[in-house]
């Protein structure tokens, strides 16, 4: 009598919940799992279709392309906007410091309200390289990958909207990964679309059609 192994819901390698319990591959971390007693079915013709990618003109230079981390970009704009700002706010009294100085006044107030404003716009400033590094820290991953479902999510509070695409990989895994909205200048992908997924974890940082 032979006893079946206990369905595993989660990858025990990067902890990511599986989209399909029924594959011997993660699809955030590419780690075989023994998560059934055999591999799951899958689609022969999309898999071959996808290997076939890997002879296309232009896989090369798509595997060799490194996208940004869009929302990480656009929280570093907005940091260098405020520290723009700021830093702008510690002029006025900056120049009342230099005229206070040749009148020989009270210089230490205004020493201290240029120089508040002055340290934390620079420190604002200085956080955006910690934003990339945050984001570039677990590794990316980039494989041929067709776009089987996409859904959406609207966050009524700040109106945003987050995208979930099932992408399904030449390796036979599958999961489901978040792209974060970056306005109407983005068109999202649609179903059918197939090239190269580049994702970290269950995020996707972009992809790339091949046609």
């Amino acid at each position: 009598m032979t006893t079946q192994s206990p369905i595993r819901t989660h990858c025990p390698t990067c902890g990511a919940k599986l989209h399909r319990t029924d594959l011997s591959l993660c699809a955030y971390c590419a780690t075989p799992l023994s998560i059934a007693d055999a591999p799951g079915r899958v689609d022969d013709e999309t898999i071959q279709r996808l290997k076939r990618l890997r002879e296309h003109k232009s896989f090369a230079a798509a595997m060799e392309f490194t996208p940004l981390d869009r929302e990480a970009e656009v929280v570093r704009g907005r940091r260098l906007t405020l520290g723009t700002l700021v830093l702008l706010v510690a002029v006025a009294p900056a120049l009342a410091l230099a005229w206070t100085l040749t009148r020989g006044g009270m210089w230490i107030p205004w020493a201290v309200a240029a120089a508040v404003p002055a340290l934390v716009g620079i420190g604002i400033l200085a956080s955006r390289s910690g934003l990339r590094t945050r984001a570039e820290t677990r590794p990316m991953m980039r494989r041929p990958a067709l776009v089987v479902v996409r859904r959406s999510e609207t966050d009524s509070e700040v109106g945003g909207t987050n995208y979930y695409f099932t992408l399904r990989f030449d390796d036979g895994s599958e999961g489901e990964f978040l792209w974060p909205g970056q306005g109407t200048s983005y068109e999202p992908l649609s179903n059918g679309y197939a090239g190269i997924a580049y994702t970290r974890g269950a995020k996707l940082v972009d992809f790339r059609r091949l046609t």
